[in-house]
């Protein structure tokens, strides 16, 4: 057996990244031994589980703030099992909020890498610097975030991002818009209301009621959407109250693919279908507290992933009190409507999307790791 890696990973779109960096690694040496914490992918890919975090995402402060106990339960958790496997090299993939307690515990002690770390850009204070301070090798996938950690004085590398390599739809756009009944002209829109539970139950009933009103305008429209298995139930549960809407679970690439417009929650989905050049709204809410907090702590522009790479509003971003179902049905409208700015759009996403580096992330994060254990 070779040497142990430890994986810290947490939420759906964690338990993707580290899966497809676990994969690259043992194709380079398969005598290495990944164990961790984390979900279903990575245990497919090879990683041995020794606790499931998929579902240890919370949105917003307040919302951590009252999860205190649960969270530090858990990384007690964690830290135990780390110390107990006494890995080579401990491996944190996104996940900022624990991720990063658990680098600040374990400095000194292990060697660490993290893959996708915290977003500082556009935040107050000097986060960049007290990450630096702690003594990891960063694989940054944002170009700013990148920038941001050098100046700082960190161990890092752009390794540029996953969805070049993840956004891979079924079929072609136009075989996937027939399986859903409609003809070239009729309008497809797709929703993406996020991975965590507390952005689905708060934002897809929004974006269900705009539906109503978009079908109102329209008459002929498709609607689909890509809940993860565990948000199934709620999904079909609310769309009752509104138009037919095709569930295609776990499918987000074919719904981007096919969609003429995306409803989509601030996050990693927008920059995804950036990589498509699908014209999409992005809505986002938080709790009020949250949200005033969050101001104080975020100096940026935008939401949005795709309107940072760019420093303008390609995109239309519908956030807090702003989203509502008729403001998200009567921007949808629009640009349903205006098939000249959906085309300008398109190509502003891509020039986005060609921002984040070309593909093969995976493969340059692994190569980054092997550097570090080569040093061990």
């Amino acid at each position: 057996m070779g040497l142990t890696l430890f994986f810290v990973a947490g939420e759906h779109s964690g338990d993707l990244l580290a899966s497809q960096l676990a994969g690259a690694l043992l194709r380079r040496d398969s005598t290495l031994r990944l164990v961790g914490v984390g979900g279903p992918r990575m245990a497919r890919a090879g990683v041995e589980i020794l606790a499931e975090t998929t579902e240890w995402g919370v949105v917003g402060y307040l919302e951590a703030y009252l999860r205190i106990p649960m969270f530090l339960l858990r990384l007690r958790r964690v830290l135990s099992l780390i110390r107990r496997v006494a890995p080579d090299l401990l491996v944190l993939v996104d996940f900022p909020g624990f991720n990063l307690q658990v680098a600040s515990r374990l400095r000194g002690k292990v060697p660490i890498v993290y893959f996708v770390p915290p977003m500082v850009y556009g935040r107050r204070g000097d986060r960049a610097r007290k990450i630096a301070r702690l003594g990891m090798k960063l694989l940054a996938t944002l170009p700013f975030d990148a920038e941001c950690y050098a100046r700082a004085g960190a161990d890092v590398v752009f390794t540029g991002h996953p969805a070049r390599d993840l956004v891979r739809p079924s079929d072609q756009p136009e075989i996937l818009r027939a399986s859903l009944g409609a003809s070239p002209t009729t309008p497809v829109i797709g929703l993406l209301p996020g991975s965590r539970r507390q952005e689905v139950e708060g934002i897809f009933p929004t974006m269900l009621g705009a539906t109503t009103l978009i079908q109102q305008a329209f008459g002929d429209v498709r609607f689909v959407a890509a809940p993860l298995p565990s948000h199934r139930l709620f999904i079909e549960g609310v769309q009752a109250r509104g138009p037919a809407l095709t569930i295609w679970e776990g499918r987000p690439y074919d719904v981007m693919a096919a969609s003429d417009l995306l409803l989509v929650t601030s996050g990693t989905a927008a920059l995804e279908a950036a990589c498509l050049g699908t014209p999409m709204i992005v809505v986002y809410r938080l709790s009020w507290l949250s949200w005033i907090i969050a101001n104080r702590e975020v100096t940026l522009k935008y939401a949005s992933l795709p309107n940072l790479l760019l420093g303008r509003a390609v995109a239309p971003e519908l956030l807090q009190d702003r989203l509502t179902a008729e403001s998200l049905a009567a921007e949808a409208i629009t640009l349903l409507q205006d098939e000249e700015r959906r085309k300008t759009m398109r190509a502003d996403l891509l020039q986005a999307a060609s921002m984040l580096g070309p593909g093969g992330a995976f493969e340059r994060a692994a190569e980054e790791v092997f550097k570090v254990l080569s040093g061990l």
